[in-house]
């Protein structure tokens, strides 16, 4: 991992860490966040994964109102990576601990 890599991965976890512990930490079965990405195609290739404890928890998430804030609070803690609305749109997803990689 180049010095570049390093730096823009340390930038995306201490945005997730605060993230974490200042909303999502919150949320009705909300366990953990992460992101996996491949720098030599970075940003297409990141992906940040928001982890519930079961399925009720994750459908009641997906079926409220917390989706979309929780979306926006993920750009907004993102943003100064510059990356692209859309692609962080589609690198955002929900799962739980026993279907989480």
């Amino acid at each position: 991992m180049r010095k570049s890599d390093k730096k823009i991965d340390n930038s995306i976890r201490q945005a997730l860490t605060a993230l974490c512990e200042n909303h999502l930490k919150d949320l009705f079965g909300f366990c953990w966040i992460t992101h996996t990405v491949n720098y030599q195609k970075f940003p297409q290739s990141l992906q940040i994964t928001c982890v519930f404890e079961h399925d009720d928890a994750l459908n009641h998430f997906m079926l409220s109102d917390e989706l979309n804030s929780t979306k926006a609070r993920i750009f907004n803690a993102l943003s100064p990576l510059d990356i692209k609305q859309n692609i962080l749109n589609q690198c955002i997803h929900f799962t739980t601990q026993q279907k989480a990689p």
